[in-house]
């Protein structure tokens, strides 16, 4: 940066010492020796003064003549016979700036004095000073943040490369008293490249942290000054400058949690009850773990979960379920009622294993939702559930049949409840397989017993047409 200084003072030294040789083997030298203790006449002395006089006014002249012209990147822009002032106020200059910018500056331009004959001209040194401090580009050595060898943008220093990378690191870390940070780490190569750009290009690490998380570019901003010097980058990355490369920051967290530990039921057998029935002896309850998980993250999200140890805090307690064994009783009267309360629609008959039961619809539409869906006969519930195609569903065991309430909304009994004809057992719906809201229907089968008295699966009893039971009342 002060290459020009040293360049100038050896100039200066080198036209001194021209001048002292010229003047050592000079006429006019020559001229004094052969002056030294003559007595010449006066005649003589007045054509001397004559002649030294004008050739010290031709001298004057020729010397007047020369300036130290300032170039800027080899062009002239002024002329001044003081270059200790011109270097003072470029020295001031770059330090003014330097403290504005809060960070070194020197010109970018090459800025020379050479001593030169230039007749005519005049020194002026504050246009020289004035075109300098208009003309010159402050330029600073700065760091220029590369990502997997695309450019991004220029920081400071190498230090704000390292604080780039650990701000990116530190944008998925979570904060909770079950988490300890083990690592992270940023997938992508992260260097810094030398570079020299103008002091306002030059950005602070948060800035780069954020532009590289958000992957998109500043707007209105070049990534890179026109000057901006980067010997290891080629033309091809500096042309995709503005494609950002995706951040990856790969985290390990030691997570602790309580989970808990579901109870086991254990069952014992009595013939008190029905094998349809059941009651719990003893209930069981839950237990708890501390549980210790390495979690891999990827930019925040889980990728991975690895148990290192468990530490049991409480057992759980297993839950005692005595079931029935005794055989399902039959209270069927053997006369059936309406199944839908107010009668309802018919809508589609029985058709066999295609179509094993009867639809029946509400009676009116105002009442499509509070429909009550009435037990054919007196029996006991042997099953219920919810499934596809049948939606909520409730199955009665009669003694020789069993009934089948299909799609239903609401269930007021439940497994092992006993039931009297025409009790209200459900409320029509239309779940499972229906045709939206004009779909609320109830989907009623009859099937005969097999002899085993016990539901098992939907094709072991055979169905038989409902119609043929009762007719509509």
């Amino acid at each position: 940066m002060k290459a020009w200084k040293q360049w100038l003072q050896l100039r200066r030294q080198s036209i001194m010492l021209r001048l002292k040789r010229s003047y050592r083997y000079s006429e006019l030298r020559k001229l004094q020796l052969w002056l030294k203790g003559k007595s010449l006449h006066w005649s003589l002395y007045l054509a001397l003064t004559s002649l030294l006089l004008g050739g010290g006014l031709g001298l004057h002249n020729y010397l007047y003549s020369h300036f130290y012209v300032v170039f800027l990147d080899g062009r002239e822009i002024g002329y001044v016979r003081d270059a200790v002032e011109i270097e003072a106020f470029i020295e001031n200059l770059m330090g003014q700036c330097s403290d504005l910018y809060g960070m070194a500056v020197e010109p970018w331009e090459k800025i020379s004095l050479q001593w030169a004959y230039r007749p005519g001209r005049e020194a002026d040194a504050g246009a020289v000073k004035e075109a300098l401090r208009q003309q010159i580009t402050l330029v600073t050595d700065a760091v220029l943040v590369v990502v997997e060898e695309v450019p991004v943008l220029p920081v400071a220093s190498e230090n704000d490369v390292d604080t780039v990378i650990e701000l990116l690191c530190d944008a998925y870390a979570r904060e909770a008293e079950n988490v300890v940070l083990l690592e992270t780490t940023v997938v992508e190569e992260i260097k810094g490249e030398p570079c020299c750009v103008s002091p306002e290009e030059v950005y602070c690490p948060e800035e780069v942290a954020e532009l590289l998380l958000a992957g998109t570019e500043p707007a209105g901003r070049e990534f890179l000054s026109r000057n901006t010097a980067v010997e290891s980058v080629d033309d091809s990355a500096l042309e995709s400058a503005r494609r950002l490369p995706d951040i990856h920051v790969i985290s390990v967290e030691e997570v602790t949690v309580i989970e808990k530990i579901p109870f086991e039921t254990e069952y014992t057998y009595t013939d008190s009850l029905w094998v349809v029935q059941s009651r719990v002896v003893r209930p069981g309850k839950e237990g708890s773990k501390e549980v210790v998980y390495h979690v891999k993250r990827e930019n925040g999200v889980e990728v991975n979960r690895e148990k290192i140890g468990e530490t049991i805090i409480e057992a759980p307690v297993a839950q005692v379920v005595e079931k029935g064994t005794a055989a399902t009783p039959a209270m069927g009267t053997g006369q059936f009622t309406w199944p839908v309360e107010g009668g309802g629609r018919l809508t589609q008959g029985f058709r066999g294993w295609s179509h094993s039961g009867i639809d029946i619809s509400y009676s009116s539409h105002a009442n499509r939702f509070n429909t009550c869906i009435l037990a054919a006969d007196s029996g006991v519930v042997v099953h219920t559930g919810s499934q596809y195609p049948m939606g909520n569903y409730i199955v009665i065991f009669h003694g020789r049949y069993f009934t089948v309430y299909m799609h239903n909304q609401t269930h007021f009994v439940s497994k092992g409840d006993t039931v009297s004809r025409g009790q209200a057992i459900a409320l029509m719906g239309n779940t499972g397989r229906t045709k939206g809201m004009d779909g609320i229907h109830l989907h009623f089968e009859v099937r005969v017993n097999d002899g085993t008295g016990v539901w098992n699966y939907w094709t072991q009893h055979q169905p038989v047409d409902p119609l043929s039971f009762f007719s509509k009342n």
